[in-house]
């Protein structure tokens, strides 16, 4: 089954990265003249577009089946390794630039991000569920931060706006295969009855469009190194505070310590430019 989740993750990671890669080509040809709901009924009509969120139903659907395979920091970490594709894509078909500090800031992260993985996996995945309470919990206190940070309107806060958004439905994915996992297809008749699928479809709709303007205003590699950073430790805090996987101790503190003093670094240098043309401006 490990291999089977593992598997699941490396394809959810690359199949986000091809979407994200052919989204940021669409905002390039629509710009940013448009908002919300408006901007997805413009994009809705392209067919690159659509074929990007086809990839990313199947990127949502392997990353629910590793959810139900294998512990959450295993997830997050695999996931993120198609980040490093992006580089090479921008630079190749999106005509994207990148700072050697840019560089560096990806690379830091990643590395801070599998350092951080590797302190707090455990074998265990399927949980009991959490209550309704719980899952309404989730979305009022993460929508609010990440509220904040799209209202900044530069690229790389809302990018960890929608990384934010991720944790949450992170977590409703993970309720859905959790109860696939025990109860089989029936468990998705259960499912249906609490709040957490639904509340998972508004905050992607939201997540959606702030996403597609994160990438006119930002490198594609740069908002998804932020967004997947941020989810990535966002579901790990969360495996950790809602499902109760133990966290490292004694010498297993050392790359926890490590990776997240490597992953802010990597966001201060990731950001570094997009904070120099808010000053400049």
């Amino acid at each position: 089954m490990f291999f089977l989740g593992s598997a699941f993750a490396l394809i959810c990671g690359l199949a986000n990265s091809a979407a994200a890669a052919l989204e940021k080509r669409e905002m390039m040809q629509v710009g940013v003249g448009s908002r919300g709901l408006a901007l997805l009924a413009i994009l809705i009509r392209r067919p690159l577009w659509l074929l990007a969120m086809a990839l990313s139903l199947l990127a949502w659907t392997a990353e629910a089946g590793s959810l139900g395979l294998v512990a959450v920091p295993v997830v997050t970490s695999l996931r993120s390794l198609g980040r490093g594709g992006l580089v090479v894509i921008g630079h190749r078909w999106l005509a994207e630039r990148f700072a050697r500090i840019e560089l560096a800031g990806l690379i830091l992260l990643a590395v801070g991000g599998v350092l951080v993985a590797s302190s707090v996996v455990t074998s265990g995945a399927a949980n009991p569920p959490l209550s309704d309470l719980t899952e309404i919990l989730v979305a009022v206190v993460l929508a609010m931060p990440a509220w904040l940070l799209a209202r900044s309107r530069n690229g790389l806060a809302m990018g960890a706006a929608v990384g934010i958004l991720f944790v949450a439905t992170g977590v409703y994915t993970k309720e859905i295969s959790d109860r696939v996992v025990r109860h089989g297809a029936a468990g998705l008749l259960h499912v249906l009855v609490t709040p957490g699928p639904w509340l998972m479809i508004m905050l992607s709709v939201w997540s959606l469009s702030l996403i597609q303007q994160a990438f006119a205003r930002a490198n594609a590699a740069s908002v998804s190194a932020a967004s997947t950073t941020v989810s990535a430790n966002g579901l790990i805090l969360a495996g950790v505070l809602l499902y109760h996987q133990p966290l490292a101790s004694g010498a297993e503190l050392i790359p926890l310590v490590l990776g997240i003093v490597l992953s802010a670094v990597g966001a201060v240098a990731l950001a570094g430019r997009e904070l120099s043309a808010i000053r400049n401006t």
